[in-house]
């Protein structure tokens, strides 16, 4: 059915309003997800060439997961402001019913649940597994790259501790360097002045100059002691490692050969569930936008996110529970929607908007 003016001109409102909160969450998500990776380069995890690309997309995937409460909140701001206006009684005066005003909503909402679908089942997981080959490129580089002087570092592709010092002044070595590695019941210790890192032909090293290794049995109290002023240490070659492959980064095809799975299923359902939750929340809206005439715009803001929070959190925990098997298949996360379902029933039925709308589905309302 052809939406008319009042439609166009609530959904206008809406995609706004929605543009404008979007901003304000990019703004915070990037903030977030900036620090969490200085963090990492601090800590000698992520190389600091990747920072960028694992901020753009991270914010990216952050801002496909938090497009529903953006979406919510326009309708609730928009809402509030019509009804805190008059604007909405006003409306209804005039012959427009709560049937057309979901008919606007709805057509924000329906489009965003397709392009919600299409982004959860193709971008995102194309996001996602770019994300892990950068790891795993990071992870091939020498284990020089990303090592912050004053902070232990575990190799992930070993069983060794880094720990150095600071840097030379190039930049080219790391001075006063501490490195522990357990090699069956033994412990090695390897302190040394200075060192370089060296690829060869045949795998890849660690150049120590002028230390000392510490080997033995820890508990006891005999160790061997080596004096060296050069001493090449094999490390552990990251191409041995098996590359990342996380849930998030399968193709949605995939999942769904593999749906007899719980852990795949469960991935699954969380793809088909944040679009659902979408119409979901544009359900709820509307009662939850109809607050009393004097109070303010913001009036029923702190019950909305109440009812998101609750929604979001038991489809985080439902999609855990079916991953771990602990949901039966059938039900998968389809009864998280029951909850903005109960309270959109509640408060309709409350603020009589039943008969209205019924009157109106049934041509004996304007």
């Amino acid at each position: 059915m052809r939406p008319g003016i009042i439609e166009r001109f609530l959904a206008r409102d809406f995609v706004v309003t929605q543009a404008a909160v979007t901003a304000v969450l990019l703004l915070v998500i990037v903030g977030g997800v900036l620090g969490r990776g200085l963090r990492q380069v601090a800590e000698g995890r992520l190389p600091l060439d990747v920072l960028p690309a694992m901020v753009a997309f991270g914010s990216f995937k952050a801002l496909v997961l938090l497009w529903p409460v953006a979406l919510f909140l326009a309708f609730l701001l928009v809402l509030g402001r019509l009804q805190r206006d008059s604007e909405l009684i006003a409306m209804q005066a005039g012959g427009v019913s709560f049937a057309r005003i979901y008919r606007a909503i709805f057509f924000v909402a329906g489009s965003s649940a397709l392009v919600l679908a299409f982004l959860m089942s193709f971008a995102v997981p194309q996001i996602e597994s770019l994300v892990d080959r950068l790891k795993d490129q990071a992870d091939l580089r020498s284990d020089l790259v990303g090592i912050t002087p004053g902070r232990f570092l575990r190799s992930r592709v070993g069983d060794q501790v880094f720990f150095a010092e600071r840097f030379s002044a190039d930049r080219e070595a790391l001075l006063n360097v501490f490195i522990y590695q357990e090699r069956g019941p033994q412990a090695e210790i390897t302190v040394a002045g200075r060192a370089t890192a060296e690829v060869g032909g045949d795998g890849r090293y660690l150049v120590l100059e002028d230390g000392h290794r510490y080997v033995g049995v820890p508990g006891e109290g005999a160790f061997q002691l080596l004096d060296f002023d050069r001493l090449r240490m094999q490390v552990p070659d990251p191409t041995l490692v098996q590359p990342r492959r996380s849930l998030d980064g399968l193709p949605t095809a995939q999942l769904w050969e593999r749906r007899g799975d719980a852990r795949y299923r469960a991935e699954l359902e969380w793809r088909v569930a944040l679009p659902i939750s979408v119409l979901m929340l544009g359900l709820v809206a509307l009662p939850l936008g109809l607050a009393p005439p004097r109070s303010g715009r913001y009036a029923r803001v702190p019950l909305a996110i109440l009812v998101y929070v609750t929604y979001a959190n038991f489809l985080i925990m439902g999609k855990s529970w079916l991953g771990d098997g602990q949901l039966p298949p059938w039900l998968g996360l389809w009864w998280v929607h029951v909850i903005p379902l109960a309270v959109w029933m509640v408060l309709s039925w409350r603020k009589f908007m039943w008969p209205t709308m019924i009157r109106s589905l049934t041509g004996r309302y304007a």
